[in-house]
């Protein structure tokens, strides 16, 4: 074969090859949920969409710093013993985890040996008190008996100066009663001079029992206040609760304020849906209403109202209203979705109403709205884009006043992924 020939059949060969790799590819059909249009009568039920939280939920943090030296452990399901995670339920006071204490128990030492020196200080002071005191008592003592005496000596140099006078004795007998005088005189007064000594110690001597007692309340104090960090080293369950999420692990350094630990107390959960001002005024604190959700299928739980806002949303212009759920066997966990059903009030005709998730922003009119109706193209859906126009808010649902009827399938779930007219198939 000539080599042109095998050119042209080279070519040929390549055209035919990229044309069967240019066939189209098979259109897959994209996955969507659909609700037919209903007629919404006067005084049926509204429902409301709303996510679980827990009735309290906080962040442990640690007030002091250091490394975590333990943390809870539990048994797992293996039998093994484990640290605690989320899901895990503590009671109340269960130590979570405990930093390093060493640092914080040394200050506590040395401060509890300043009290053991200020209160032995205390012993000693009350002894020299109690010696001063029994050295007050022991110069009053003096001090009675040398006034005795000098009232003795001065009797006899009255006596002596009187026979003196009359030349009754020598004038040595009476220079040796005046001598006797004299001392006994001088013995009055340093006993009460000993007095004064003996009270003045005595004073000092409480007042140095006042010091010290004052040195071992500073001392105390100084050991309660490092007895704090010390107790804040052990990290606790304020309340029974579930925990939710641990960020630390055993030898990590955490920072005084850091978040060890989330918990929340899942025995009641609470809801918020909104409402808007036409309904808000049916709705009191203490009424009870029914909750329902797909993820417990033929399961119905009650609420009750414990909040409602005062205030309208400044965007949604709805008011947010609070209900509390009783959560036997924890049922119910944190962000599943409920349906709230509330009783709805009276409304001057029928009107057919759609979810509001099925409403999209209309392509050809800014502003205005569209939803994405199921027809049947050669005996297989699709989705085909509508404009419509939209009336008042009824719970989870929007009235339709034109472009839709009764009846008719609008795709709720994945309006987002469709375009007007692909091939959808419609799931449970």
């Amino acid at each position: 074969m000539s080599g042109r020939r095998k050119t042209v059949y080279s070519l040929l060969l390549s055209l035919f090859l990229a044309s069967c790799s240019n066939k189209p590819a098979a259109v897959v059909p994209k996955p969507v949920r659909v609700q037919p249009v209903e007629v919404l009568s006067n005084n049926s039920a509204l429902r409301y969409s709303a996510s679980i939280g827990p009735s309290t939920q906080l962040d442990l943090a640690f007030k002091v710093g250091g490394y975590v030296s333990s943390i809870q452990q539990v048994r797992g399901v293996d039998g093994q013993m484990r640290h605690i995670q989320g899901g895990d339920v503590v009671r109340k006071g269960t130590v979570l985890a405990t930093v390093r204490q060493g640092d914080y128990r040394v200050k506590v030492n040395e401060a509890e040996s300043q009290v053991n020196e200020a209160k032995a200080g205390i012993e000693a002071a009350k002894s020299q008190s109690a010696q001063a005191e029994s050295n007050v008592h022991a110069a009053i003592a003096q001090v009675s008996e040398a006034e005795a005496a000098f009232a003795r000596a001065k009797l006899d140099f009255e006596r002596a100066r009187s026979l003196f006078g009359s030349q009754s004795i020598t004038k040595p007998e009476y220079d040796s009663a005046k001598a006797q005088y004299d001392v006994a005189e001088a013995r009055v007064l340093a006993a009460r001079a000993h007095v004064v000594t003996a009270k003045a110690a005595a004073r000092a001597a409480l007042a140095q029992v006042d010091a010290m007692q004052a040195k071992a309340r500073g001392a105390g104090e100084v050991v309660n206040e490092a007895k704090i960090p010390l107790s804040d080293t052990t990290l606790r369950a304020p309340m029974d609760c579930t925990i939710l999420r641990r960020d630390v692990e055993v030898g990590s350094l955490i920072a005084p304020g850091k978040a060890g630990f989330q918990i929340a107390d899942l025995r009641t959960v609470k809801a918020v849906f909104g409402v808007p001002d036409r309904g808000v005024q049916n709705l009191k604190l203490g009424m009870p209403l029914r909750v329902t959700t797909e993820a417990q299928a033929g399961s119905e739980f009650g609420g009750q109202i414990t909040a409602v806002s005062p205030t309208a949303d400044a965007k949604s212009r709805v008011f947010d209203i609070e209900i509390t759920i009783p959560n036997p066997g924890n049922m119910l966990k944190s962000g599943m979705i409920v349906s709230i059903e509330v009783a709805g009030g009276p409304m001057p005709v029928d009107v057919l109403v759609v979810p509001v998730n099925a409403v999209v922003q209309s392509k050809e009119h800014p502003g205005s709205y569209a939803l994405f109706v199921v027809e049947n193209q050669n005996g297989k859906p699709i989705a085909r884009i509508r404009n419509v126009k939209l009336g008042d808010a009824y719970g989870n649902q929007v009235a339709v006043t034109e472009g839709v009827k009764k009846g008719e399938q609008v795709i709720t779930t994945g309006v987002t992924m469709v375009l007007d007219r692909d091939a959808i198939q419609i799931i449970p």
